[in-house]
């Protein structure tokens, strides 16, 4: 599998999920709304601080989430951000790159040390768990979920 299809398929379903819930937010009671986008606030703020991890950088973020919640909009464009340098990443990552091991410190404290390619596998799995929350939130108020989380990865 190429990493940098799986990411433009991420960054494909994360932009699906996020225009449906746009378009249909008005109907969700307010403690669903706000699950809505603090879920996927969380995927994206684990993303950047994986992605910080990754390039050595400081992290922007001192939890898992922030301590406001967002702006679908503002979450869209953090989104798309975080989706686009990843599939950046990937395209241009070694082998070499991937075997990489990244030492650093979890948000709790603890220590933790991962190879770059494992962490990519992380932000991949973890977003899809969360997407499947967010997009439950919409079935279980009758609203409409993405139908189909099928992407030519040919494309």
């Amino acid at each position: 599998m190429q990493l940098s299809k799986a990411f433009q398929y991420k960054q494909w379903a994360n932009a699906e999920l996020l225009q449906l819930g746009e378009q249909q937010f008005s109907k969700l009671p307010e403690i669903d709304a706000t699950f809505f986008v603090r879920i996927l606030n969380h995927t994206t703020v684990v993303d950047s601080l994986f992605i910080s991890r990754i390039i050595g950088e400081s992290e922007k973020y001192s939890s898992d989430n922030t301590v406001e919640t967002p702006s679908l909009s503002e979450l869209r464009q953090t989104m798309n951000e975080h989706d686009l340098w990843l599939v950046n990443y990937t395209q241009s990552a070694t082998p070499e790159e991937l075997k990489r091991i990244v030492s650093f410190k979890f948000i709790d404290g603890a220590l933790g040390q991962l190879t770059v390619e494992e962490i990519l596998l992380h932000l991949l799995t973890h977003g899809s768990n969360h997407r499947g929350m967010a997009s439950r939130v919409l079935a279980e108020n009758g609203l409409e979920r993405p139908k189909r989380y099928i992407y030519a990865l040919s494309a």
